[in-house]
């Protein structure tokens, strides 16, 4: 399953493209059919393919590819759009994350627990697995208990989602990202606010 997002991904497919017929993707992915078939029902099931008996699979969800090299972004507008966003994220999310260290109380705390738990299983954990996750920091904002840098967040997530998504990436691997919200989270549930700080400054740094 996962290879068929990697493929979807690497070939920068979007929504309404394609898939190769089953026979030509099985033997690409060097898989079984009766395995690809399953892959494939997985995935409709996620609303990432939409199978159509008789005509093809089709994409529904474009899968995003993490940016391991700068090289491979030929756009260098998207590459500046997709930069200024990740800066106005920043700027915003080391005050939320600083805040929340400081505020969450055990409901917010046991919601992002239970965010986390839920993201590194399945289906979540493939339904995310080649697309940006905002919800983490969502849950973060709220728990900074300011109303207004929530709003801020709001605005910078979508800026930040156009920006990416035209651009086609994600800014680091589904594994890496888990790893960094799980020490965001035991920063923030031990109420250990420069530590949350500089995790987060860590979560925004790409090296452009």
């Amino acid at each position: 399953m996962a290879e068929i997002q990697r493929l979807i991904a690497s070939r920068a497919l979007k929504a309404g493209d394609k898939l190769p017929p089953e026979r030509q993707l099985a033997v690409q992915l060097n898989v079984s059919r009766s395995a690809l078939r399953e892959a494939l029902r997985v995935l409709t099931e996620l609303a990432i393919l939409d199978v159509k008996h008789g005509k093809g699979t089709y994409v529904l969800e474009p899968q995003l590819r993490p940016l391991t090299d700068l090289s491979i972004v030929e756009d260098s507008a998207k590459l500046a759009f997709m930069k200024q966003a990740i800066e106005a994220r920043a700027a915003i999310e080391i005050e939320v994350v600083r805040l929340a260290a400081l505020r969450a109380d055990a409901e917010n705390i046991n919601g992002l627990e239970a965010y986390y738990a839920e993201s590194i299983s399945e289906p979540l954990q493939s339904k995310r697995r080649y697309d940006y996750a905002l919800a983490f920091e969502k849950l973060i904002g709220e728990a900074s208990k300011n109303p207004y840098l929530v709003s801020l967040q709001n605005q910078a997530h979508k800026f930040f989602s156009e920006a990416w998504r035209t651009g086609g990436f994600i800014p680091r691997s589904a594994d890496q990202r888990n790893v960094q919200h799980a020490r965001i989270l035991q920063a923030i549930a031990s109420h250990n606010a420069d530590l949350a700080v500089e995790l987060m400054k860590i979560h925004m740094h790409i090296s452009f």
